[in-house]
């Protein structure tokens, strides 16, 4: 029976392993070249870096993938006790530069060296030797290395200059451009997302900020065709991949007006391209099927959008592709099925189908309703008034999370900024550059000051949490005892929304604008007399020294004169409101009784 099986017929692949690897380290050469021009060659040329910076970016690539290798090395020597002749066959056959290599292409060029040596030995033992070695694995080696990477040693890499280069960090003032897009208010415009780092054609050439060898969509564009002509790789994966991706956000950029420039701008940024191109057709963890391969291109697209958009996270490809490394065997099976019963296929379709088109729609409509709003990043915790100071507490989202921050407020200034809480991995550099002093000493022309380089996300949201706090200040009243330092409340922010006349009673459903938002209360006369006032709604969060104070008995007790009435200390704003909300109340009536 043995010998039968050897007898065959079997079919013969010219296109061994061994070929396919090396057709995949040609295709990454151009990468690899234009990461050494982007990020050595060009800072050298323009006097930023020394020699040795001129070739650090092909040293970077260098030393994780011979550390991968003597990794496997050591491994397959001492625990896996080969040696001689099976030694070398084992490494040969194991392909053990790979992780290194690609680990090096998709990290910060700024990382620093002891934590890419340490990032390449995790890669190459927890992603991949103790699942058995090549082909066994089940996550991507190279990501799994990245994200304990970034998740551990952020601050450090951000400290040290994070992904800009050192012509960037002197040229470029913004972050990363999908980490600028999480600071936009509302989904951005191409003067916002795309201007700070040229036009289109630089994120499809590659000279924007970014991983040491994911910018260039051109050559992932080039080494992708070169795969796919030498039968390495099936175009399915990555077609599906960045189609998926692309039509989510020309759905949403639909919504909202703008043009093809932004789904463009989305597939060209964040890695997409590479990460399409080389990381998600990994043979050893992607699916192997025709319909596998589609529905985990389509899934990869839609959990990227997600991503991006509903997460802290905004590059959104590395943890969509090792979260669908997780569904390969199931996604391979429904694959298999279909390939005989079509019919298996409908439903995983549909579903994905609805996911794309849901996904883009929800957020598109999302976004057009915040367009009638204030920055959706920002928010009013308090706001509390004593004498000519107003204190707010307010939050804004900063890179990891929200910063918060106590903001005092007098007579039209900024008096005092404290950040009460952040989660900032590299808020060390806005306290190195004395950020916050600077906010206060330039208020006046708080769009003419830099953000801090390294920490440009983080900065700009200190910057934009200012500006959103003096905008409310400015817009809904300051405190109004002493000199008027903000528009006072007038008759134009009054508002008659229901009247009822009865024999005995004229009852009014009257509104004015607060210091958080309007007041609505319930007026009714008796006899030309106001003989209730009751508050229905109001969102002034020192409402209850109003109360406190008893106001609106006071208010009521001296309805004949209610000009000369002092307002409340501490609510001065509320208190003014509700003053003259019974003013216009009064005239109204008044008004009504003359006619009559």
């Amino acid at each position: 029976m043995e010998n039968k099986r050897k007898i065959g017929p079997f079919l013969k692949d010219k296109n061994s392993t061994s070929k396919m690897m090396f057709h995949l380290f040609v295709a990454l050469l151009p990468i690899i070249l234009f990461s050494f021009y982007k990020n050595g060659y060009l800072p050298y040329q323009e006097g930023k870096a020394t020699l040795i910076g001129l070739f650090y970016p092909l040293l970077f690539i260098f030393i994780p993938t011979m550390t991968s290798f003597l990794t496997e090395l050591l491994w397959m020597r001492f625990f896996l006790h080969k040696k001689g002749k099976n030694l070398k066959i084992s490494l040969i056959h194991s392909f053990s530069i790979f992780p290194g290599l690609f680990l090096g292409l998709i990290l910060p060029i700024n990382t620093p060296i002891s934590i890419l040596i340490f990032g390449a030995i995790f890669a190459t033992i927890i992603g991949k030797m103790i699942y058995g070695g090549f082909g066994n694995n089940i996550f991507n080696p190279a990501l799994i290395g990245r994200l304990f990477i970034i998740s551990t040693y952020a601050l450090t890499i951000t400290n040290n200059g994070g992904y800009l280069n050192p012509s960037e960090l002197d040229a470029i003032t913004t972050a990363t451009p999908l980490s600028n897009v999480s600071l936009q208010e509302g989904i951005g415009t191409y003067k916002t997302l795309v201007s700070p780092y040229g036009t289109l054609w630089n994120f499809f050439f590659g000279t924007i900020p970014g991983a040491v060898g994911e910018t260039s969509a051109l050559f992932c564009l080039l080494g992708f065709i070169y795969l796919v002509f030498k039968k390495v790789i099936k175009p399915i994966i990555p077609i599906t991949y960045i189609g998926t991706v692309f039509f989510i956000t020309f759905l949403i950029g639909s919504f909202n007006d703008l043009g093809i420039w932004y789904p463009l701008f989305q597939i060209l940024s964040g890695g997409l391209f590479f990460g399409a191109c080389f990381m998600a057709t990994d043979p050893v963890t992607s699916p192997t099927t025709p319909i596998g391969q589609t529905l985990y291109g389509l899934f990869l697209g839609i959990l990227t959008v997600i991503f991006r958009y509903l997460t802290p996270y905004p590059e959104g490809v590395l943890t969509s592709i090792l979260t669908m490394n997780l569904f390969v065997y199931i996604i391979d099976r429904i694959g298999s099925k279909a390939r005989f019963h079509k019919e298996k296929a409908i439903l995983p379709f549909l579903f994905a189908i609805f996911l794309i088109f849901y996904t883009g729609c929800s957020i598109g409509t999302s976004y057009q309703k915040e367009t009638t709003t204030k920055d959706t990043n920002f928010e009013i915790v308090s706001k509390e008034g004593s004498g000519n100071t107003v204190t707010y507490v307010v939050t804004q989202k900063g890179y990891v999370g929200k910063i918060k921050a106590q903001i005092k407020i007098e007579n039209g200034t900024v008096i005092s900024y404290e950040v009460l809480e952040q989660n900032e991995s590299f808020f060390g550099k806005v306290e190195d550059a004395n950020y916050i002093n600077r906010l206060l000493q330039n208020q006046l022309a708080l769009n003419d000051v830099d953000t801090v380089s390294g920490a440009t996300v983080t900065s700009t949201a200190l910057k934009k949490l200012f500006i959103n706090t003096l905008e409310d200040y400015k817009e809904n009243g300051g405190i109004l005892s002493g000199n008027i330092v903000a528009p006072p409340i007038t008759s134009t922010n009054f508002e008659i929304l229901e009247k009822e006349e009865t024999e005995e009673s004229t009852i009014y459903i009257v509104s004015q604008k607060g210091f958080s938002g309007k007041i609505k209360l319930q007026i009714v006369f008796q006899n030309d007399t106001i003989t209730s006032i009751d508050v229905l709604e109001v969102k002034d969060s020192y409402f209850y020294k109003i109360e406190e104070n008893d106001y609106l008995n006071t208010l009521l007790f001296n309805q004949n004169t209610l000009e000369e009435l002092d307002t409340v200390t501490g609510a001065t704003v509320s208190s003014k409101a509700l003053k003259n909300a019974l003013i216009e109340t009064i005239k109204d009536y008044e008004e009504e009784s003359y006619e009559e």
